[in-house]
């Protein structure tokens, strides 16, 4: 290991197509090219980041291995899971590889719950420990990683939804890949929302390293205004100098099952997850990423940022459904002000939304 402490990185945002896959596995790339040893944990049950470095979740079961659904349902920790990745990357590169069954793994812990619930010497607050247990599993399957990484990067799946909350809080630092283009802040403001909550309950040093924009035309007038705009409202030391320019390159890597360094004429694109690296160790200079970052924004300042009357919003907490609908129709507002018309808006979500789900979800992994 390079740096004194492993660093737990998770890329978070509720939206898909906005680059986290693609930032997750770029990123542990240029941090094994560097020579740090890096390790990916893929928390989404598309596993793209466990195919994109050439690992099959169903060749891992046949073999009698673990996936990531094991550290949920079986309690295994990550260090019995995680496979060295096939890559020149002088075998710095590993991933905790993802299984379709992570999509059962909620409704299947939600139903140990209500058999827990059964017995009558067990109460609601007993069966609210239980589900407190169980968010933690990730981090306690997790924590037998550190050590042996320099960095551990989680990708996530596009919701928030119980994967993404465990992931959270799972965390020392978390980042947000977003494109400039139809970027709203609807969706910053629902991310901090749960990210408020996961620190209040659950991991208090939850910290931001930085929202990161992929997609990128630096010859693009809307691209640098969106930039700009961006570090404006949340200043520099939120908002990474470094972007991720646009390329095909990306989406060529997930058709060869390669990374970007390893791509033939990925140099350029190669270059910018390089420079971001770099930008994320120097930003903390005393210790791997330090403690000299300023925290994310409290929930109520996001909303100032967003142009809400901050106790308009206090007043309105006893109606949930007066409130959000009062806040999505000021966020389409400063979305058509700021970022031209936008229609994928999303509604808030509770970190205990995943909780209760029908049993007729439950898929068999």
């Amino acid at each position: 290991m390079r740096f004194r402490e492993t660093q737990v990185i998770v890329f978070a945002n509720q939206k898909g197509g906005c680059g986290k896959t693609s930032s997750t596995v770029s990123t542990a790339a240029a941090f094994a090219s560097l020579g740090y040893s890096a390790c990916v944990v893929d928390t989404d049950p598309q596993c793209n980041s466990t195919d994109n470095l050439r690992v099959d979740p169903d060749e891992v079961l046949r073999n009698g291995k673990y996936t990531l659904a094991d550290a949920y349902l079986g309690k295994v920790p990550a260090s019995r899971i995680a496979i060295t990745c096939e890559s020149p990357l002088n075998e710095l590169l590993s991933i905790v590889p993802g299984h379709r069954a992570l999509s059962s793994v909620s409704p299947r812990l939600e139903k140990d719950v209500l058999a827990f619930l059964t017995d009558e010497n067990n109460s609601d607050l007993d069966a609210d420990d239980l589900r407190r247990e169980h968010r933690m599993r990730l981090r306690k399957s997790i924590d037998s990683l550190r050590g042996r990484f320099d960095v551990i990067l989680i990708d996530t799946p596009p919701n928030l939804e119980f994967l993404m909350t465990s992931a959270l809080i799972a965390a020392d630092w978390y980042i947000v890949p977003a494109f400039p283009s139809g970027y709203d802040l609807k969706g910053l403001e629902t991310l901090t929302r749960t990210i408020d909550k996961v620190r209040k309950q659950y991991n208090p040093k939850l910290t931001l390293a930085g929202v990161l924009l992929g997609n990128y035309d630096r010859t693009t007038l809307l691209d640098r205004q969106v930039h700009e705009r961006l570090q404006e409202r949340f200043t520099p030391s939120l908002v990474f100098s470094t972007t991720i320019g646009r390329s095909v390159r990306y989406r060529e890597t997930t058709m060869h099952r390669v990374t970007i360094f390893e791509h033939p004429e990925g140099k350029e694109a190669a270059a910018n997850y390089t420079a971001l690296v770099k930008e994320m160790i120097n930003r903390g200079a005393k210790g791997a990423f330090g403690a000299t970052l300023n925290p994310f924004p409290d929930v109520k300042a996001v909303e100032s940022v967003i142009g809400e009357d901050v106790d308009t919003v206090e007043d309105l907490e006893k109606y949930p459904a007066v409130r959000t609908m009062i806040q999505e129709e000021a966020t389409q507002r400063m979305a058509e002000k700021s970022f031209g018309p936008s229609s994928d808006l999303e509604p808030t979500v509770d970190v205990d939304a995943e909780v209760g789900r029908d049993d007729a979800e439950v898929i068999n992994g």
